[in-house]
């Protein structure tokens, strides 16, 4: 391979976003990178790196962008070990050798390498080294010996190759190393690292022998510097899919990739690779769901073990697995797969296998193998092999649904009660795919019952509803009443109650029409005489109604109450107390409602699927609202993992409830990386209506860190219809305060969010107001407490340590005890601020300054961002770029010309190269290449907040 060399200068390279080939972000290893960039450009040294990780973890990816960032100044040499040339010397050196101008024989050709690869300023990348055959591992090795050139070496290991790391007591003389943090058995931190070292960084020792060269030391012993990388994060894999497919994935899809890839790197950049241009994956309820068919050759090679290699004995066991899933082995006369395929299909890592009720079970061992032998399968076999998977999970309760699955698709009759019922519990636990599947046969075999395929149709309206496919489940909502006008007096009550209510949700949260809802359910009622249903739908009319600017009307007023929970209806109606007493009413009460509630609602999941979620989003925002932050933000992040796990609607709504915490909390840059999350989530899943709300929360914490372009750009995306909203108003106009503030207008800032808060206010959101208002104490501390101390003395009893900082402000007094209190209540973003003020207000007094300046640092500590070394200006730097020219620079950072950047913006070239100069001088950079790390900079660099090193 011929010498290549990068153009990424060496001084700039830690600051660099990290690209991968092909241009996509190489997410999750910044950390490692910039440490292994500083090692090999430390002039003092010629350095050897050794990056380990399992097969799969991304090294060559890895290699790849450091090597670009490092090869400014120097000619790199890239080596790649393959396993087929390890019998042949010097094979994995041939492409270099074939680049170099050598006359003579091989002899001559080693010489004349060894000199190439020794001369000052070489950098010799070496991937795979553990594939190397042992004539290139030894002449790599003298190049190392020579200690001239710098060495970046990978190779596949789940332990350090022989290495000895510095342990307490002994000598240490090797440098520092750097490990990924989750690695397995990761050795504690030498003290020789330093006390620069982080927790990436650990030291090592890197001597001992080769663990596959039969005790021949490697020349990967010499490595200083030890780089491990760990397994992506599961957001970091997700932003590899979103970098490659964009929008045309839903989150749904996403995950599935996720989990489909195992873990490894390699086979998640290939399924996305494989997916570009699949149209159907931003749908929730795709074909996907039941059979992943968007594969590819890459896809089948980054596999463990290629599953269309195997025998045609084991291979009919892998095709049965990937139809059926799951099944026992044979035993005892009893139905089963074949207990001698399985056992050679388990010693060559295809399956693997579990006891559970007294059986053994059979399952493949990678998720993508079931996708690659499914697209074996053939239609005319698929009906046998679901035919005999539905024969041996005959007695199993567990396995019923799937069962039932494979009974349809082998064309056996299933009831269709049987089916309905099934529907209604994978409804309950949200498998919605599943669900709309049952519900679809349970139609098609009730075709001369009306109640049965209305029931069959709603059900499959709920599962489209909730998976965001508004227009289908609208479209089924109909059907399911028109046969529920066929069926006339045979309807029950109680499913014109369940029905009525969907719709109703549907219509109000789904399509944001809770007019329509109010007034397509309001006849309903007179259908429905039993008081108890009739008050299921009530309690759903009172909500519909507020959001409709409706108000509560007189009658309807007595159902904010709590009482036992016997009916869905009383669930609903607790549901509706927590919410309404929690933003603006009695929070004693409120948390007694949730309390109530969350201890039956799992008894109504079928007709309330979200009603746990609803309640707990209310506990979080009770604890908030009575000012017990840790608490409420301990509790939003335990309800995210669960939802993670077995509720996706929900995440949204609690990355929205945690972005609104740490804003308030001040950490605007952890509220900045939730609310990007979560309104992601909320536009396929949103089960409370927060998503307009989540986009005017954007618009804040966009401008409260600073970044005031995006801010404006989300500003404009809302619409008349949805500023309606009190608590979209709060925020679009707090957004529009830290913009002026940040134009040196703090005074005019306040007192313009001041309709916004009334509005807010007599629109039951007072606990959110007070918040709210409380962010203007922040902007300006004089004005904003003379400003908003009526705000905060209306909310006096959620938030009184906010309204003691407003009256000692007003009243010259020392605010440092009030600072105190709220950082002990967790509110440590405005503990800081005021203690600076204090500081800086300690009229001379520079012992009362120096500890109000101590508790402040310490409490930023706290915080996990990093501290300041200068003074932070009050309010937000503006953005050195206008609107357009952050457009334009975004453009040609992407690669863009200035041609295509010219066409899109109606612009001639030469002003796009008038305009990208001016943005070189504003940035103080030369060229295109420098623009990637200038924008994230600005992104990442804000006034308010960093990371720290150890922070999150």
């Amino acid at each position: 391979m011929a010498p290549r060399t990068g153009a990424t200068p060496t001084s700039r390279s830690t600051r660099q976003t990290l690209f991968a080939r092909g241009g996509h972000r190489l997410h999750g290893r910044d950390r490692a990178f910039a440490q292994t960039v500083s090692a090999l450009t430390n002039r003092g040294r010629r350095s050897v790196v050794l990056v380990t990780g399992r097969p799969g973890v991304g090294r060559t990816a890895f290699l790849d962008a450091v090597a670009e960032a490092v090869g400014a100044e120097r000619t790199v040499h890239v080596i790649r070990g393959r396993s087929d040339l390890r019998a042949v010397p010097l094979g994995a050196l041939a492409p270099v050798l074939a680049a170099l101008p050598v006359s003579g024989g091989d002899s001559a050709a080693v010489v004349e390498s060894h000199r190439a690869m020794n001369e000052p300023g070489i950098l010799l990348v070496v991937d795979d080294a553990d594939h190397l055959d042992p004539a290139s591992r030894c002449l790599l090795e003298q190049v190392v010996n020579a200690g001239q050139a710098s060495v970046l070496v990978a190779k596949a290991t789940r332990e350090l190759p022989g290495a000895t790391r510095g342990r307490r007591g002994g000598s240490s003389r090797a440098g520092a190393a750097t490990r990924g943090t989750s690695a397995p058995a990761a050795p504690p931190a030498s003290e020789a690292a330093g006390p620069e070292a982080s927790d990436a960084v650990r030291a090592a020792e890197a001597a001992g022998p080769d663990e596959e060269g039969g005790g021949d030391a490697g020349f990967w012993r010499h490595a200083g510097v030890v780089v491990d990388l760990p397994p992506l994060s599961a957001a970091d894999a997700h932003a590899i899919v979103k970098d490659r497919l964009g929008r045309s994935v839903g989150s749904a899809a996403a995950d599935e990739m996720v989990r489909l890839s195992a873990g490894s790197t390699r086979t998640l950049v290939e399924l996305a690779e494989a997916a570009v241009g699949v149209c159907d994956l931003a749908d929730d309820a795709g074909e996907w769901r039941t059979a992943w068919t968007v594969l590819s050759e890459g896809v089948v090679a980054s596999l463990p073990v290629d599953p269309l290699a195997a025998d045609e004995f084991v291979g009919d066991l892998l095709a049965l697995l990937s139809v059926a899933g799951e099944l026992p082995v044979e035993q005892g006369g009893t139905s089963g797969v074949s207990a001698r395929a399985t056992r050679l299909a388990e010693a060559q890592g295809y399956v693997r296998t579990r006891t559970a009720d007294g059986r053994v079970w059979v399952g493949l061992a990678h998720p993508l193998f079931a996708a690659v032998m499914r697209s074996t399968v053939s239609e005319a076999e698929l009906p046998g092999f679901s035919a005999a998977g539905a024969d041996m999970l005959d007695g199993y309760p567990e396995h019923v649904v799937r069962r039932s699955l494979l009974q349809l698709a082998a064309g056996q009759p299933v009831a269709a009660p049987t089916l309905l019922e099934l529907a209604r519990r994978e409804l309950s636990e949200q498998r919605y795919s599943t669900a709309i599947t049952l519900g679809a046969h349970a139609v098609a075999g009730g075709a001369s019952e009306p109640v049965l395929r209305a029931t069959g149709e709603y059900v499959r309206a709920q599962a489209l509803s909730q998976i965001g496919r508004i227009r289908e489940a609208s479209e089924f909502f109909a059907a399911a009443w028109r046969a529920v006008e066929q069926a006339g007096p045979a309807a029950p009550e109680l499913f014109l109650a369940q029905l009525a209510q969907a719709e109703g949700n549907h219509l109000a949260f789904r399509t944001l029409q809770p007019e329509l809802a109010v007034t397509r359910v309001e006849p309903v009622l007179a259908h429905i005489g039993d008081a108890s249903l009739r008050a299921l739908v009530e309690s759903d009319l009172v909500k519909w109604r507020l959001m409709a600017g409706q108000g509560l009307s007189a009658e309807l007023e007595s159902i904010s109450v709590l009482g036992p929970v016997e009916t869905p209806a009383d669930l609903n109606l607790l549901i509706l107390t927590a919410t309404l007493h929690t933003m603006g009413g009695n929070l004693t009460l409120a948390g007694e409602a949730v309390e109530r509630g969350l201890a039956e609602c799992d008894r109504f999941r079928d007709v309330l699927p979200n009603a746990r979620d609803l309640l707990q989003l209310s506990e979080v925002l009770v604890l908030s609202f009575t000012a017990r932050f840790p608490d409420a933000r301990a509790a939003a992040r335990a309800n995210l993992a669960r939802a993670e796990e077995s509720n996706p609607s929900a995440r949204g709504m609690w990355k929205f409830a945690l972005a609104m915490i740490e804003l308030h909390t001040g950490s605007p840059a952890r509220a900045w990386k939730y609310i990007q999350e979560g309104r992601r989530d909320l536009v396929w899943r949103d089960i409370a209506g927060l998503l307009p709300t989540a986009d005017a929360l954007s618009a804040a914490v966009a401008a409260r860190t600073g970044r005031f372009a995006i801010a404006r750009s989300w500003l404009d995306q809302l619409t008349p219809a949805e500023v309606r909203d009190p608590k979209v108003e709060l925020y679009a106009s707090l957004a529009r305060a830290w913009v002026s503030a940040s134009a040196g207008r703090p005074g005019f800032a306040i007192r313009s969010l001041g309709p916004a808060l009334h509005k807010a206010a007599d629109g039951g959101q007072r606990y959110l107001a007070a918040l709210v208002a409380y962010e203007a104490v922040r902007i300006e501390p004089v004005v904003g407490a003379t400003v908003m101390l009526p705000h905060l003395i209306a909310a006096r009893s959620a938030f009184p340590i906010c309204e003691s900082h407003a009256r000692a402000v007003i009243a010259r007094n020392d605010v440092l005890p009030i600072a105190k209190e709220l950082a002990e209540a967790g509110l440590l973003g405005p503990a800081i601020d005021a203690a600076r003020w204090a500081a800086d207000h300690s009229d001379g007094d520079l012992v009362r300054a120096s500890r109000a300046h101590r508790l402040a640092d310490s409490w930023t500590v706290r915080a996990g961002v990093a501290m300041a070394h200068r003074r932070r200006q009050t309010h937000p730097r503006v953005m050195p770029l206008t609107d357009r020219e952050w457009q334009l620079a975004s453009g040609a950072a992407s690669h863009r010309t200035s041609a295509e950047l010219a066409a899109e913006y109606g612009i001639s070239v030469r002003t796009v190269d008038n305009h990208l100069a001016r943005i070189y001088k504003k940035l103080g950079i030369a060229s295109r290449r420098e623009l990637a790390a200038e924008l994230s900079a600005l992104q990442l660099e804000n006034p308010y907040e960093e990371y720290s090193l150890t922070g999150e």
